[in-house]
């Protein structure tokens, strides 16, 4: 078996140095193989009876074979059309954001061609770019150390170490915070979800329903903690922070407190950017839950989440979340259980930024002490704004979710299957000048249906809300 990995390895060149794929023209790689090859052979008798020491004399070797073989390479001449079409892949790869790929290619162009001062400019910017300031002067410097160098160029260059300069003195890393608040009114037509026509089965007369005014609020503040310098990956430039948030939710009426629900979140995790093709942050979240006048329970959670860059502003995003319920009640001691939780959507902006759209799915597998609880759903949903007189915009959301539940409710006899279905149209305004300045408007009206073939869990509830939100930063 090892004996195998070794003749293979011979034969897969990425495994020997991934740089090669780049550095290799022609018939180099051929000539790389038929080395390997014919030491592999004289090899073979050592492969056999001390595999172990054979495998070792072998990665040995390749690792000072590698650097002897780059060298070889990059003595050879690049033909001008072999330049162009390198520096146009590196111009395309920094452009969409793999700048150690295009750093690659720019030094590589620069050992066989160094006098190519369009190449080594570009290098400069790339470096700038991953944060490697000393480098960046560097190469600029080369250029305007040549006489040759048009004066146009030097002004060019001496505008832009102005900016370089000023980044490099920047701390490596930044902490920042920010505040947001959000209050307002809102009217609930139905805060204890009474079912539509009462209940046979749990004994509830049509008409129990409670509506109430209440206040809508949510208080949250931030921290990010930003490293300055981007990462290697896959040869992007790839930045990571670590943000954390402390919030509050809660919605109080005004005509009983039996109802009232508050949460209290905190949550904090990395967060990575690689701008122009992904961001993905996984964050660990935990949730202080209340209703009526007791504590309702404690919920923590894990949820990664992945965006893919399309580009012209599309992306499609992958989630994903692990939630462990912990119920306070004793009532509700056989509800505990976990909560696994999948989706993925796709969205795109129109006419720049003014108008978006965003459409997916969400599975859910939740498990609980008794199944009677316990259930799997699927969710559909779409969302999509449009912006008119510059500070305004409309917004549409719909959900619609269907649940199956693993056993009968104990009290109808019956395995619930139940598709709830939410719309809701709002409408935003930006104060731009005035007392409310940076302030926006937000009001909209929400209608929930919810068909069960068990009568007590259908239910119908509209909510109408008002309120002033703000960021603070």
């Amino acid at each position: 078996m090892l004996a195998d990995q070794i003749f293979e390895l011979a034969n897969k060149k990425s495994m020997i140095n991934k740089r090669l794929v780049f550095l290799t023209i022609g018939g180099y790689h051929t000539q790389l193989v038929n080395i390997l090859h014919n030491f592999v052979f004289h090899l073979k008798p050592m492969i056999i009876k001390q595999p172990n020491t054979a495998l070792i004399t072998l990665l040995l070797t390749l690792t000072f074979l590698t650097p002897a073989f780059s060298a070889e390479i990059s003595d050879k001449p690049l033909t001008d059309e072999d330049t162009e079409a390198l520096f146009e892949q590196a111009m395309q790869e920094r452009d969409s954001g793999k700048v150690y790929s295009a750093i690659e290619k720019f030094e590589y162009i620069l050992n066989r061609r160094p006098s190519l001062n369009r190449a080594r400019l570009e290098l400069a910017v790339s470096y700038h770019r991953a944060s490697q300031y000393q480098a960046a002067l560097r190469e600029f410097q080369t250029v305007l150390d040549n006489p040759e160098t048009p004066e146009k160029v030097r002004l060019s260059i001496l505008a832009y170490l102005g900016q370089l300069n000023s980044d490099k003195l920047e701390p490596e890393a930044e902490h920042s915070f920010s505040y947001y608040t959000r209050a307002g009114a809102l009217y609930n037509s139905n805060i204890n979800f009474a079912p539509l026509r009462g209940s046979i089965d749990y004994q509830i007369a049509d008409g129990e329903d409670l509506s109430s005014p209440g206040l809508d609020t949510f208080l949250s503040a931030s921290h990010r903690y930003k490293q300055k310098k981007p990462f290697n990956a896959d040869g992007a430039a790839t930045n990571a922070e670590w943000q954390s948030q402390i919030s509050w939710t809660g919605n109080n009426y005004t005509r009983t407190s039996e109802f009232n629900l508050n949460i209290l979140s905190v949550s904090t995790g990395p967060a990575f950017i690689s701008t122009g093709r992904w961001r993905g942050a996984v964050t660990l979240q935990i949730d202080q839950t209340f209703f009526g006048n007791a504590k309702l329970g404690t919920f923590l959670s894990l949820n990664p989440l992945v965006t893919f860059d399309l580009g012209n502003y599309r992306g499609i995003t992958i989630e994903t979340s692990f939630t462990d319920n912990n119920f306070s009640r004793q009532e509700d001691q056989t509800r505990d259980g976990d909560t696994l939780l999948t989706g993925a959507s796709y969205s795109t902006l129109f006419d720049g930024v003014k108008n978006g759209a965003e459409v997916g799915f969400r599975l859910t597998n939740h498990s609980a002490v008794d199944d009677q609880y316990s259930f799997k759903s699927t969710e559909i949903y779409f969302g999509g704004f449009m912006t008119f007189a510059v500070n305004n915009n409309f917004y549409l959301n719909l959900h619609t979710q269907q649940y199956d539940f693993d056993a009968a409710d104990t009290v109808s006899g019956k395995v619930r299957d139940e598709i709830e279905s939410r719309y809701t149209l709002g409408y935003n305004h930006d104060f731009t000048a005035g007392f409310l300045a940076s302030w926006t408007l937000n009001t909209y009206l929400s209608f929930t249906k919810n068909n069960s073939n068990v009568d007590a869990f259908s239910y119908e509830r509209k909510l109408i809300a008002i309120n002033l939100a703000r960021y603070f930063i």
